[in-house]
């Protein structure tokens, strides 16, 4: 049975924000020395990037097993 859902878009937004956060945000910080900036963007940066992995791998394991 095909679901549509919003799941799929949830997951792209967070792991796209946290490459984003990691690629731009931390070579902004690192190029004007601002290290307590520099390691919370990193921290936000694999935040985002773990939670679209930890959410798309709950929604798998939702749709297959329990739905």
């Amino acid at each position: 049975m095909a679901q549509i859902g919003y799941i799929n878009y949830l997951v792209g937004t967070f792991i796209l924000s946290g490459i984003f956060l990691l690629r731009y945000d931390t070579g902004t910080y690192r190029v004007a020395k601002m290290k307590r900036e520099l390691k919370w963007a990193r921290f936000a940066g694999w935040s985002n990037i773990v939670l679209g992995i930890v959410t798309f791998g709950a929604n798998w394991v939702y749709e297959n097993f329990f739905w």
